[in-house]
């Protein structure tokens, strides 16, 4: 019953996790911290109702483990402190799911997949809504990366050249596939420098700011660093005292709303298991 109860609020969770990210690009504490209190008290429940302990023991070890890559996610400005927060609330609902072994590897495995074509809809979403910008930015990272996409095209051709003496239809397929993902890989990521720079970089007003948003450059006071764009991502003292200060706007690299795609790796994980796995 407990583990049904547990998958239960953790989708539910998720659900409102995903509309507050959509809707204010924030997971309010409240939520997090209630999912997490949620999963260590039904496991602490189950461990004393069967005797068996090692419920709340994996519980705990699975919380620490999520909270340093959490961390380590959010110190490397890959997702914000909201998300390291959530994916904590996660290990403590999906440590022990029934008839799946290490649920937990299986969603972080999916979520790498999930994110990546997460992402690149977004970043698709943000091309066509801003096209203006980006027709005008995009030629600018062409020019700029010309030198490393060259490079790649020189590799691409050095990995199909075998191709003409092998004869191994499974090594074929290796060699064009690693030749595929070299040339897009530049192409990818000078088109999603491209969005950001067209459609993720903004002035905002101080009132808007929310505390973890990534600040563009060092703000500065009479000498006075006040925040390091090397930070993080801006803290809400840091928000009080640029509001003292009167500053009005500042420049803040925006993000996308990355919880859904916890919500949809949870599901399919669920549903499917593995996807590496599966495919094999």
């Amino acid at each position: 019953m407990i583990p049904i109860l547990l998958v239960a609020i953790g989708l539910l969770g998720l659900l409102i996790a995903s509309l507050f990210d959509i809707k204010t690009k924030e997971v309010p504490d409240w939520l997090n911290f209630s999912m997490l209190s949620a999963g260590i008290s039904l496991r602490l429940m189950q461990s004393v109702s069967t005797g068996l302990w090692r419920y709340l023991i994996y519980t705990l070890l699975a919380v620490a483990v999520m909270f340093f890559i959490g961390i380590l996610m959010y110190y490397t400005k890959q997702w914000g402190g909201g998300d390291t927060k959530l994916l904590v609330a996660i290990a403590a609902i999906f440590t022990i799911v029934p008839n799946q072994d290490y649920f937990l590897i299986s969603l972080m495995v999916n979520l790498v997949i999930v994110s990546t074509f997460y992402g690149l809809f977004w970043c698709i979403y943000f091309a066509v809504k801003n096209s203006a910008k980006f027709k005008k930015e995009l030629p600018i990272y062409l020019h700029k990366n010309m030198n490393k996409i060259k490079s790649y095209v020189i590799v691409v051709l050095i990995l199909l050249l075998p191709l003409l003496l092998i004869n191994s239809i499974a090594l074929k397929i290796l060699l064009l596939s690693a030749a595929l993902i070299l040339f897009i890989y530049p192409l990818l990521t000078t088109f999603i420098e491209a969005v950001e720079r067209s459609a993720m970089f903004k002035e905002v007003k101080i009132e808007k700011l929310t505390e973890g948003d990534w600040i563009t450059k060092d703000i500065r006071y009479k000498n006075k660093l006040i925040y390091s764009k090397s930070s993080p991502g801006i803290e809400k003292s840091q928000i009080n005292m640029l509001r003292k200060l009167n500053i009005k706007y500042v420049p803040v690299k925006d993000g996308i709303p990355f919880v859904p795609a916890f919500l949809i790796s949870t599901i399919i994980t669920l549903l499917l298991g593995n996807l590496v796995l599966s495919a094999i």
